[in-house]
């Protein structure tokens, strides 16, 4: 009566044997293949005081009940004032890369036209201090976090991150509050 049908403890047992194999299994990853770190511009830079114009994402999290404690990128882990001590630590870690998106708001801060300097004068500093402890610096050009100005104009393909209508424009709420 306490048996498992066959069938049934092929099913539960095969998680078992696939973690088992794995454990005495060496895997191998193709040539050339890159470990690293990765982080995305509006989870860990910060530094809005300096030139960088409001995202999308800033516009979503000040949504009340959308982000868990209120919580928002205005900080975050302060990797625009504290990029030295991580390379430091990537470096430490023997990361040999390091893939991280570049803020749309932080280096154009109207969506397009103007180059903001001092956003310019970080991701540069950021890639020369980079390769200048051997890491290799991947850059993604657009993480989502297309600028609210932009969102605003264009209605932003999508409402918001999540879908959740978090831009301004055609996709609701933050009418009025364009910078561009």
């Amino acid at each position: 009566a306490n048996t498992i049908p066959p069938r049934l403890a092929v099913e539960i047992l095969r998680p078992v044997r696939l973690f088992v194999t794995a454990m005495t299994t060496t895997l191998k990853f193709p040539d050339g293949f890159l470990w690293g770190s990765a982080t995305a511009a509006y989870q860990i830079e910060g530094g809005h005081e300096e030139g960088r114009s409001p995202c999308i994402w800033d516009t979503f999290c000040a949504k009340e009940g959308k982000v868990k404690n209120g919580d928002n990128g205005t900080v975050a882990c302060d990797h625009f004032h504290r990029w030295k001590e991580d390379v430091k630590l990537m470096k430490d870690l023997g990361l040999p890369a390091y893939r991280f998106s570049i803020a749309w708001s932080r280096l154009l801060p109207s969506g397009r036209g103007e180059v903001n300097p001092e956003g310019l004068k970080f991701y540069n500093d950021l890639i020369n201090e980079l390769l200048a402890n051997d890491i290799k610096p991947l850059v993604t050009i657009y993480h989502w976090d297309i600028p609210e100005c932009l969102d605003a104009e264009y209605g932003g393909g999508g409402g918001g991150p999540g879908g959740g209508g978090g831009g301004g424009g055609r996709g609701g709420g933050a009418a009025g509050s364009r910078t561009c």
